[in-house]
């Protein structure tokens, strides 16, 4: 009996994964291939029905972009879950093929890690 459990929680695992890789592949359609930036901020303020996300950023050299305080787009709305005013955050921006501008496409709280891209 002991191994009917063993084997349905190992046959989840993969389950588990496919599913966070899915949410990435989502979350990165339509986003052009070449370069991905890192930034780091405070959450000012979050409007998931506009998929949008006000931060207060620490500079973003790769940019060239001192500290500020804008609204960025997310890719997909699941970024948002669990993100919340006054979170400090860890994301990548990544610019949108159809209209250049620079979107959010991982968002995490600062201290966990961003899962390793496929």
């Amino acid at each position: 009996m002991k191994w009917i459990c063993y084997l349905l929680a190992a046959s989840l695992i993969p389950a588990a994964a496919l599913a966070d890789q899915q949410r990435h592949h989502t979350a990165t359609q339509g986003v052009e291939k070449s370069a991905v930036h890192q930034g780091t901020g405070k959450v000012v303020a979050v409007d998931r029905a506009k998929l949008s996300i006000k931060l207060a950023h620490e500079a973003i050299k790769s940019l060239g972009w001192p500290g500020m305080t804008m609204d960025f787009t997310v890719a997909d709305a699941a970024l948002l879950d669990g993100i919340k005013g006054g979170d400090t955050v860890t994301f990548e921006l990544g610019k949108d093929a159809k209209t250049g501008k620079w979107l959010i496409t991982r968002i995490t709280p600062q201290g966990a890690k961003l899962p390793a891209v496929n």
